[in-house]
């Protein structure tokens, strides 16, 4: 198929350069003859004439088989295509017109597709203008992590499989290997589809002192900021995240977009921007934190998530995911949840539970998953003690207040809370608890929760 453009002047030219070259170089069509000139030295085919004769058309030797890309600027299309169809009826067209209804045709001709202005600017252009913006980004990241000999790629306590993949993800954009940059985490990885996931794709995290921190020559966060931890971190060099944006830090390069569902969308933007080959190990690892943090999509996830799961979806190894999604549930965690549901207690469509003690932290946020499926329910509060720390998980529809603001609300001034809009979670030392909120058995603990967490609805 030969490409035809047929113009006033060279905005169509423009258009085609820098753009995949056809097999068969496109020709022009331009109404004046100096235009042509300027196209000929350039190196393009061109013929100049009256656009609304059909001896130009004639000259281009147009035939059904072409493929016409119009542009009458502001003169009326009507007798340009009468040449272009009384020379080769039936021919394709692309007509890009001012803004505005799309010309009616009655019949007269079938094969002309329209596209206006600000559609061009949108489907063509603005995705050029995000790419070009995404590769500075990325080269500003490169410049940040290229000189140090050391650099850390840190991530949250116990860290979900979206920050996993952004970590590994980041490695691969700065060229580093695991023992120039490995990826960190202060706590320890405990849920069980975190663990296979790990196992499953070889991905090594080490746990680190805050005192080792010094020990790097540079620091990155994925998935986290600065003041999320207890630690204080200081001289961070890169923040990548997509959670609220937190107050109070500073880092050399920092890109956070609280729009987007998962941070492991931003990575994946940053390495088809700098056109790096996505492992199959990688874009696994990539398409599971994008959709475990979004769950498939339905909760937080935006055209950015949707597109990069897209991308992802036929590079990854789906069954290698099948293997990470179904980890064994022990069986002492169903006594837990017994327990927890016997002593429910729903208030103003908020369904709240304590499970007692609990052997492994994951199971509190499995459980606020699937308390949220209860009729009526919009908000799920499950809490349970892991150690000599409370730990609450608290779920949402997705459609009503953030959930990350109503437990810092509730919560920040006892220890670690924050979340999403959809889910968020709080950590509480027992000790500080007691000293500050109250007693810790069940009762008094599960009271508590209820009386914060309805206020926090309130703020």
């Amino acid at each position: 198929m030969r490409y035809v453009a047929v113009c006033q002047n060279d905005f169509l030219f423009q258009l085609f350069q820098g753009s995949p070259t056809p097999a068969t170089p496109p020709l022009f069509l331009v109404g004046d003859a100096r235009v042509r000139g300027q196209l000929s030295r350039r190196g393009a085919q061109a013929l100049s004439g009256h656009l609304d004769a059909p001896a130009l058309y004639q000259r281009a030797r147009l035939s059904p088989g072409d493929l016409v890309l119009l542009m009458p600027g502001r003169r009326p299309p009507e007798k340009i295509l009468e040449a272009i169809f009384r020379v080769a009826p039936g021919v394709p067209v692309l007509l890009i017109h001012e803004a505005g209804d799309p010309p009616v045709w009655n019949g007269r001709f079938d094969t002309v597709t329209t596209l206006t202005m600000p559609q061009l600017f949108r489907e063509v252009l603005q995705p050029e203008i995000h790419r070009a913006a995404l590769r500075i980004k990325v080269e500003r990241v490169r410049t940040l992590l290229e000189a140090p000999e050391r650099v850390l790629i840190m991530m949250q306590d116990d860290p979900d499989p979206d920050a996993i993949a952004s970590a590994l993800a980041l490695r691969t954009l700065i060229g580093r290997n695991k023992a120039t940059a490995p990826i960190g985490t202060f706590g320890a990885i405990t849920r069980p589809e975190n663990v296979a996931m790990l196992k499953a794709l070889e991905i090594e995290v080490e746990r680190i002192l805050p005192a080792a921190v010094r020990e790097f020559d540079a620091l990155a966060m994925v998935d986290a900021q600065p003041p999320f931890f207890e630690e204080p971190l200081h001289d961070v060099a890169v923040v990548i995240d997509h959670h609220p944006e937190a107050k109070g830090f500073k880092a050399a390069f920092r890109d956070i977009r609280p729009g987007y569902g998962a941070t492991s969308t931003i990575l994946t933007e940053y390495l088809r921007a700098a056109e790096i080959k996505i492992s199959q190990k990688l874009a696994t690892a990539l398409f599971y934190g994008i959709k475990s943090d979004t769950l498939h999509l339905e909760r937080g996830g935006g055209r950015a998530d949707m597109e990069a799961f897209a991308f992802l979806f036929e590079l990854a190894n789906h069954n290698v995911l099948r293997r990470i999604e179904r980890p064994e549930l022990p069986l002492e965690a169903l006594d837990s949840l017994v327990q927890g549901l016997s002593q429910r207690e729903i208030t103003r469509g908020v369904l709240f539970t304590h499970l007692g003690s609990v052997a492994r932290p994951d199971l509190i946020p499995q459980f606020a998953d699937l308390c949220l499926q209860v009729e009526g329910i919009e908000w799920s509060v499950v809490s349970g003690v892991v150690g000599v720390d409370l730990h609450i998980s608290v779920r949402n529809v997705g459609y009503v207040k953030s959930a990350g603001e109503v437990v810092k609300a509730a919560f920040g001034d006892l220890g670690s809370a924050g979340g999403h809009r959809s889910m968020a979670k709080a950590v509480i030392p027992l000790r500080d608890w007691k000293a500050r909120a109250g007693e810790t058995d069940p009762v008094a603990i599960r009271r508590e929760i209820v009386t914060r967490v309805l206020r926090g609805l309130e703020v």
